[in-house]
């Protein structure tokens, strides 16, 4: 079952032709950690602080079990 995954800010340049609308979508890796699957699309992990899976904040360990919707956000800094 497809992921659909959104990339917040900055780490939408690690994507070519990401488009912010609709997503990016994802197949097979259902059983696959969100870590491992930021390594095979090339994000790295140490960019992303906060990931949500279905509206909920979940750790970079969390086993992915297909037909989800992600959200990763890098660190925002601000004075």
């Amino acid at each position: 079952m497809p992921l659909t995954i959104f990339l917040s800010s900055s780490l939408r340049a690690y994507i070519p032709g990401y488009d912010p609308s609709s997503g990016l979508t994802v197949k097979d890796e259902q059983g696959s950690s969100i870590s491992e699957l930021c390594q095979k699309l090339g994000i790295p992990v140490e960019k992303i602080k906060i990931v949500m899976v279905n509206g909920r904040r979940e750790e970079l360990s969390y086993i992915l079990r297909g037909d989800e919707r992600l959200g990763f956000f890098p660190p925002v800094g601000g004075g």
